[in-house]
């Protein structure tokens, strides 16, 4: 009978412990910083983020497929999206897709983003490349990225079909001065844990701040008449061969109407 028991109690206090165990695993810790850890799907996104009144999101237009036309749909580009493309959250990925989204106002006025059609220039930072690629379909290989070490938080964008450019600057005194020191110093290799926590809590609430408002109060527009595209030198250049169609479903309907 004391067997029994003493079994009994074993078994409940092991499935106590899964239970503890699976319901830990499942919670959603939250930071100060408003990251969130544990084994949640979205553990990489900022709670804050829902919450924001102005992020933005892009409807973008491509071809089908590897030979095909354009697709007649769009589809939608998130935060979300450019975050797990990067790798991170950040103050970088923040800036490029608030830049963008103002420039694509004028380049694109009915809201679809053209990514077979649209050219980018920025500089080397890795935040700024990868988002300004993902947004607009621009890449090196194919002469539609480009890359200016000169440029600051500046941003061009190029429409190929009307030749139009634009260029969008964060405006002087947007970004604090205090994180360009506290980052200036932790590049340098000679900082603390404690400095390098403090600059990306620093970062995550100027990226809060941009959303908190219009994006068009951060940023200035030029318009940059007579623009000429020159692409990049690069050894392996080659046309996009995924775009040589997308036209044709309008080249037909142009030659119907002649028959």
């Amino acid at each position: 009978m004391h067997k029994k028991k003493g079994i009994l109690s074993f078994l409940v206090i092991v499935s106590l412990f899964v239970f503890l165990g699976g319901a830990i695993s499942q919670k959603s810790i939250s930071n100060q910083d408003g990251h969130t850890s544990g084994h949640e799907t979205d553990w990489y996104y900022f709670d804050w983020i829902l919450k924001a009144p102005y992020v933005p999101t892009f409807q973008v237009l491509d071809t089908e497929s590897s030979l095909g036309p354009y697709a007649n749909k769009t589809k939608t580009i998130t935060l979300k999206d450019l975050i797990k493309f990067h790798g991170h959250a950040c103050d970088g990925l923040f800036t490029v897709a608030g830049a963008l989204y103002v420039g694509f106002k004028h380049l694109y006025p009915d809201g679809v983003i053209d990514r077979t059609d649209t050219g980018v220039i920025t500089n080397n930072s890795p935040c700024y490349g990868d988002v300004a690629a993902y947004l607009t379909g621009g890449r090196i290989r194919f002469g539609t990225q480009k890359i200016d070490k000169t440029l600051g938080n500046e941003f061009i964008l190029y429409r190929f079909s009307t030749h139009e450019a634009v260029k969008v600057l964060l405006k002087p005194g947007v970004f604090p001065q205090a994180i360009v020191n506290l980052e200036e110093k932790v590049r340098s290799g000679k900082f603390t844990m404690t400095e390098m926590r403090e600059l990306q809590k620093m970062q995550w609430e100027f990226a809060k701040s941009l959303v908190e408002h219009p994006l068009e109060e951060a940023f200035n527009i030029q318009v940059l008449d007579g623009f000429i595209w020159e692409s990049d030198p690069y050894a392996h250049l080659g046309k996009r061969g995924d775009v040589v169609n997308k036209d044709i479903l309008k080249s037909r309907e142009r030659q119907n109407e002649y028959r």
